[in-house]
């Protein structure tokens, strides 16, 4: 068997194994569509009774012949890929099968021109000086000085000094110094100085100044920029800025700006699952669960894990975990040690509240600072000026007031019980008795 035959046999066996069937939308962003497959022919429609044209008169191929080039690809056609038919379908069987049906003059070892369209090309590789075209590539590497346009793209290199662009990727990279596209992606990575852009993005890394894709699976993404549109799973984002609206889940997001999710909003599809988002501003729409969010200014709509720490301000709408700490610390839910100059927990906190002013709407343990409030306070108040309107404990302080106190205002100890509570909640509770003072008169004749 000859080399050409070799290279034939096992390019379409390649092309059986891995070219996908790929459905093509023009408003996609992805932007590949200039390499989309060339159209289905449609047969011929048999004659009815409002066709009195005999179908032998009907020309098949209105191009002239010669607008036909030697690969069979039409000049004049709207498509730049689009092979005419030659004959009516036939119908093979057993050994008259063909192997594939591109074109003969389409397989060659190497392939070059200046802006050269190509049905199916199996040897080592194409080379354009200005823009190349092929729908399905199996070789080690396609280079083009412009732009590199390919619908599958099987090989070790995908080279452009502008854009590359493949609807399916496998292989290698996609390399080039402005832009790399591709809708799905398999391989080692996309790198350029510019852009990388993906659908499904599956290999070792995004490297550009600006990386996104619908999701992302391998290990890292670096640039400028990195965002996903819905699934981050890897290992790390390191950037300035790096997006993840959907779910992020690996080790770490490190940048400067790090938010999944839209910035300090509230999303249930946001998820983050890793270790740690550091940066100076991270922010969680939905929930994180790790072990630290670090950073100027954190947030975190639901925190499960170690610690939230913000230099100036932190934020959770519902914190679980060991310690909140920054400037400023704001939840409406919380369990653990909050710590900073302002704490306010507007519903509920369990545990240690410690800063300069401490609140909480109910407390359940204990609020230390130069000023602490509560409505109602389950354990012990120390401080300068202690203030609740239920006291269920300790007031420790110079200044203490407490509307159900043993005594409303006290110096250095106040106490409260709960005793009025009980006793109102149980006359609530009681039942009327017939003719007690405050039962309804009955009349009678």
């Amino acid at each position: 068997m000859s080399t050409s035959h070799t290279i034939f046999a096992s390019a379409a066996a390649l092309s059986f194994l891995v070219a996908p069937t790929l459905a093509y939308a023009d408003a996609d962003d992805i932007g590949t569509t200039p390499a989309a497959g060339a159209p289905v022919a449609v047969p011929p429609k048999a004659a009815g009774p409002r066709d009195a044209t005999p179908r032998d008169a009907t020309p098949r191929d209105a191009t002239p012949r010669d607008a036909v080039t030697a690969n069979g690809v039409s000049e004049a056609s709207p498509h730049p890929l689009t092979v005419l038919p030659e004959e009516s379908p036939r119908v093979y069987r057993g050994g008259d099968a063909p192997i594939a049906t591109a074109p003969a003059g389409d397989w060659a070892v190497l392939h070059a021109g200046l802006r050269p369209r190509i049905g199916t090309f199996g040897g080592v590789a194409t080379l354009a000086l200005a823009h190349a075209r092929t729908e399905r590539f199996y070789g080690v590497f396609s280079l083009s000085a412009v732009r590199n346009d390919a619908g599958t793209h099987v090989g070790a290199f995908q080279l452009g000094l502008g854009r590359n662009l493949a609807d399916f990727h496998v292989g290698g990279m996609q390399i080039s110094l402005s832009e790399n596209r591709a809708r799905t992606f398999y391989g080692i990575g996309q790198l350029a100085l510019a852009f990388n852009r993906a659908g499904d993005a599956h290999g070792l890394f995004q490297v550009a100044g600006y990386n996104r894709a619908n999701t992302f699976g391998g290990i890292t993404q670096v640039g400028l920029f990195n965002r996903t549109d819905e699934r981050f799973a890897g290992v790390v984002q390191v950037g300035p800025a790096n997006v993840d609206m959907g779910t992020f889940a690996g080790v770490a997001q490190v940048g400067a700006f790090n938010t999944v999710g839209s910035l300090f909003g509230h999303s249930d599809n946001a998820r983050f699952y890793g270790v740690t988002q550091a940066g100076v501003v991270s922010s969680v729409a939905g929930r994180f669960t790790g072990l630290a969010q670090l950073g100027v200014a954190s947030y975190a709509r639901e925190f499960v894990g170690l610690a939230q720490i913000g230099g100036f301000a932190v934020g959770s709408e519902d914190f679980t975990g060991l310690l909140q700490a920054g400037g400023v610390i704001f939840s409406k839910e919380s369990v653990g040690i909050q710590a900073g100059l302002g704490v306010i927990s507007t519903k509920e906190h369990t545990g240690l509240q410690v800063g300069a002013a401490t609140f909480a709407k109910n407390a359940s343990g204990a609020q230390v600072g130069v000023a602490n409030m509560a409505n109602e306070i389950h354990g012990v108040q120390i401080g300068l000026f202690n203030q609740a309107k239920r006291l269920r404990g300790l007031q420790i302080g110079l200044v203490n007031h407490a509307d159900d106190g043993v005594l409303p205002w006290t110096a250095v100890l106040n106490m409260g019980f709960g005793d009025d509570e009980d006793e109102a909640s149980a006359s609530l509770r009681a039942p009327r008795q017939l003719g007690s003072s405050d039962a309804p008169a009955v009349f009678t004749r």
